[in-house]
């Protein structure tokens, strides 16, 4: 099973966007890039959630769509997986095309309407527990599941 734990941003500027979300939710920084200013991309996190704000117009900011793009929004979702191998298998069958800056550990796909998807057996947790606490989800119990 698939679960989501990686959110990305595009936005103009990530430092400001960041700032946002640090101030209004009180999301922790884990990083940026370059390390001095955050420009090209700043690194959140609840503590559950991977959260990356990423400079609109990057070099692995997928095309999404003909001619040059304005839209800003979700950048990329990014999906641990049991098999990291046999999850590529899957969703090259589906027709997903592989992006620029895939990796053996990070596998980065674009998907239907251009949104890439970010395939990861492990790293993002790892991240996040390196720099603050890291919760994890536990199941509700069936008799207080709303339908």
């Amino acid at each position: 099973m698939a679960r989501i734990k990686h959110i990305a941003l595009s936005t103009d500027d990530p430092v400001k966007t960041a700032d946002f979300y640090k101030n209004v939710f009180g999301l922790t920084e884990l990083r940026r890039s370059p390390s001095d200013t955050g420009a090209d991309g700043v690194w959140l996190s609840d503590g559950y959630i991977y959260f990356a704000i990423l400079r609109y117009g990057c070099e692995d900011t997928p095309n999404l769509g003909e001619g040059p793009s304005t839209v800003k929004g979700i950048h990329h979702i990014g999906f641990y997986v049991d098999d990291l191998e046999e999850s590529c298998a899957t969703i090259e069958e589906a027709s997903a095309t592989v992006c620029p800056g895939s990796s053996k550990a990070n596998r980065k796909y674009k998907g239907p309407d251009g949104v890439m998807i970010d395939l990861r057996a492990r790293g993002w947790d790892e991240q996040i527990r390196a720099r603050m606490p890291l919760y994890q989800l536990t199941p509700a119990p069936v008799e207080s599941r709303h339908e």
